[in-house]
């Protein structure tokens, strides 16, 4: 198809089309990275659990009484320090978003070399996704410093066995719900004239 003018429509370099700028090996290169960075999140896990709970430091603070401190070497911080209630919230493997996002970057690395979307929204969906996965999971540690706070050992086992795990699930659904709709949309005509997906 021609536009009106009768002329043949400019090619388009983005990264959902085939051009100069995109060399055929793209796909490859980006899976081998989701699956590279998969592995990194396993390797330095500590390293990331210490990041969440220094994110978690701010979140706590502002569903808690009293001031808050980290430890950054053990992933704990502590809340609640000057009133009778002071405790500590250790960030353990389990309690990481770190092994919820490692298995959406390997759906991620399939869809790349399924070659079923563009590389664009897949790495768009993959990156909402894993956003997604961090948000929940400090939600749900401000809920079980909240919880433990005002009700004790009990407060903290309804909060992570019961709520924290229905969040968690909540986040899990809501993740993968949005890396299927971002990458698996269905393109608009204009995009499937101006070349095919890489």
């Amino acid at each position: 198809m021609l536009p009106a003018d009768g002329q043949p429509p400019a090619p388009t370099l983005g990264l959902g089309t085939l051009g100069p700028s995109q060399p055929p090996y793209l796909r490859f290169v980006l899976a081998v990275a989701l699956f590279s960075t998969a592995g990194a999140l396993y390797g330095f896990n500590e390293w990331f659990r210490s990041a969440e709970a220094a994110a978690g430091e701010h979140v706590i603070g502002l569903v808690t009484t009293g001031t808050t401190s980290l430890d950054w070497d053990s992933a704990v911080t502590f809340f609640g320090l000057g009133t009778p209630h002071a405790m500590g919230l250790r960030i353990t493997a389990g309690c990481s978003s770190a092994m919820l996002i490692i298995p959406l970057l390997l759906v991620g690395a399939g869809f790349m070399l399924s070659r079923r979307s563009t590389i664009s929204r897949i790495l768009t969906g993959t990156v909402i996704g894993a956003a997604v996965l961090v948000a929940t999971n400090q939600v749900r540690i401000a809920l079980i410093a909240s919880f433990s706070q005002k009700w004790g050992e009990e407060g903290f086992g309804w909060a992570h066995t019961v709520v924290g795990s229905i969040l968690s699930l909540v986040g899990v659904a809501a993740s993968v719900t949005a890396l299927l709709l971002v990458a698996m949309r269905r393109q608009k005509r204009d995009d499937r004239l101006s070349g095919s997906p890489l």
